[in-house]
């Protein structure tokens, strides 16, 4: 059975197996901002990517504009905890300047049965996810899934590496509307189907973090 990752504070960052992980609340005015998005006209963007599900639509400049300012300052400190760590003392975070560079960003429209396969993300250094809405009856169908040995039903799933003793190679994420993930774009991550009727509303982006 997979670990089910719970947050324990408004903001955390972990290392679960290897790669940092970042956790954030996201304000409730930025998540109510982004849920009435949906009332603008977006590209679809799901031809480009890999989820089987409903949609997949485009951020445009004001949105990616939005999410900037919002997330900006988690996301270099996200940067700058990785590196540091990496570098084994021997990264001075204070004689440098940070800019937040965003490829591009989208929403996710899950329906009930469609899913995102196991997949990475290209063309940045990180790639995160935000949860913006959840089906109205999910709660009661966690509640019979949490019953099985191994529940899943609407969870995102991370996997690196190799389970060996003292190691695990993967874990879930149970979703909760205002919950904001950061990771390294190149793990492997999957989303599983739910049964429920409604939406799984969340959005991801992909960026880099530049130095000077």
């Amino acid at each position: 059975m997979a670990t089910i990752f719970t947050p324990q504070a408004e903001k955390e960052f972990f290392t679960p197996f290897g790669p940092m992980m970042g956790f954030f609340r996201m304000p409730g005015q930025f998540v109510d901002q982004m849920n009435s998005a949906m009332n603008r006209e977006l590209e679809d963007h799901s031809g480009q990517l890999v989820g089987k599900v409903r949609e997949e639509l485009r951020f445009d400049k004001p949105l990616v504009d939005l999410a900037a300012a919002a997330l900006g300052q988690t996301l270099i400190e996200y940067h700058v905890r990785a590196s540091r760590r990496g570098a084994f003392g021997n990264y001075d975070h204070r004689s440098k300047q940070f800019e937040l560079n965003i490829a591009g960003g989208w929403f996710v429209r899950q329906y009930a049965g469609d899913y995102n396969p196991l997949h990475i993300h290209t063309g940045a250094a990180l790639s995160c996810v935000g949860y913006l809405k959840l089906p109205d009856g999910i709660e009661a169908e966690w509640e019979e899934d949490y019953r099985d040995h191994h529940p899943s039903h609407g969870h995102l799933q991370f996997a690196h590496g190799t389970d060996s003793h003292y190691s695990v190679s993967n874990f879930m994420i149970k979703p909760r509307v205002g919950d904001f993930y950061i990771f390294p774009s190149y793990m492997f991550h999957c989303v599983y189907p739910f049964r429920s009727e409604g939406e799984r509303r969340s959005f991801s982006m992909n960026l880099s973090v530049l130095e000077r």
